[in-house]
């Protein structure tokens, strides 16, 4: 499968190369997207912690290299304690921790997700900087750079409508990664048509009376919920369904994996 071919690539482009004198040794991340690309790009050892999610295998496509990895809570006294030289944080990183870490003279910056595939090859190279990486990360944004190209879109009148629908109902429209991931695969947004943007509410009747080709669910966590049994809902039983993962998350050049699956869906679709 593409993905296995991609993560190899990556492996092998992330293991290149040493870190500079100058590049910081000790990197601690406390959230999920930059857990993400701070294990995508880091040099073996550099990375000494991460935040608990990396280890997810529902939200983590670094779950392997996490795995070798201390885990932390985010906590401001749990990562200084860990002496680091630079903090990856992000805008969903607890405030309190990040000024609490910065005012003790640990450097804090800021790595968070991307809403578009055209920054990915950006921010692989931004991360690559704050780790000293450069040639790594500019070798992998190349490489997304030339997959993005090749990645031609379907006449406009081609384009069959698919709805985003998760646990509770939580639906993707404009100004996310999904729903550019989406459009890209040659796919028109339900809820973008029915006006809704970012993330939110997707009712059950909304969505079967406007019925879209394709349905994208999101894998479900061991046990039972009331809100991911929505997702099996007998009503929507009938319409083609295909999950997302991990591979959607925050940017990496994973998304265009999830970009071909969708392609190849479309084409068993007929359309």
């Amino acid at each position: 499968m593409r993905i296995f071919r991609t993560i190899s690539m990556l492996a092998a482009l992330a293991c290149a190369g040493a870190v500079g004198a100058d590049a910081p040794q000790r990197v601690v991340t406390m959230n999920h997207c930059a857990d993400q690309f701070a294990l995508l790009l880091a040099a073996p050892g550099q990375v000494i912690s991460v935040s608990h999610i990396a280890v997810d295998p529902l939200l983590s496509a670094m779950v392997e290299k996490a795995a070798a990895v201390p885990l932390n809570r985010g906590g401001a006294e749990e990562i200084y304690r860990l002496q680091p030289d630079l903090v990856l944080a992000s805008a969903w990183s607890n405030p309190l921790a990040t000024e609490m870490l910065e005012n003790l003279g640990v450097r804090v910056e800021r790595v968070d997700g991307v809403n578009r595939l055209e920054d990915i090859p950006g921010q692989l190279r931004r991360v690559g900087e704050l780790l000293g990486r450069e040639q790594v990360a500019d070798d992998m944004a190349r490489g997304v750079e030339a997959r993005l190209a090749s990645l031609s879109e379907p006449p406009p009148t081609h384009r069959p409508e698919a709805a985003f629908f998760h646990a509770g109902g939580y639906s993707l429209g404009k100004g996310t990664l999904a729903h550019d991931i989406l459009t890209r695969a040659g796919f028109d947004n339900l809820a973008e048509r029915v006006g809704r943007t970012d993330g939110g509410y997707l009712p059950v009747e909304v969505l079967l009376m406007n019925r879209p080709d394709l349905l994208i669910t999101a894998p479900a966590y061991a046990g039972a919920s009331q809100a991911e049994a929505l997702m099996a809902h007998p009503a929507i039983a009938g319409i083609p369904q295909v999950e997302s993962g991990a591979m959607w998350n925050c940017g990496l050049p994973f998304a265009l994996d999830a970009v071909e699956g969708l392609i190849a869906a479309r084409e068993q679709l007929g359309r």
